[in-house]
């Protein structure tokens, strides 16, 4: 499985959690998740490469454990 296709798995779930709780657009995300700009935000959302520090970033600013975005996480009750 390679580490891209995890990423932005797991981003589309950061971005979908966050809609739900309000946070809604590209602009509104990359505030919250801070440290991104809107538009390398929704780079990274339509596809473009995700690197290692803002996987890291996102993990630590959602309290997510080192690694988390590198790793599929189908099946798991807490990521829905």
């Amino acid at each position: 499985m390679p580490v891209q296709h995890a990423r932005h798995v797991n981003l589309q779930i950061v971005l979908s959690q966050l809609e739900a709780e309000g946070v809604v657009g590209y602009a509104e995300q990359a505030a919250h998740l801070g440290n991104v700009t809107e538009g390398r935000l929704a780079a990274m959302a339509q596809g473009g490469p995700i690197d290692v520090m803002f996987a890291q970033h996102v993990e630590w600013a959602l309290q997510r454990r080192r690694g988390w975005m590198d790793e599929l996480h189908e099946g798991d009750p807490l990521e829905i």
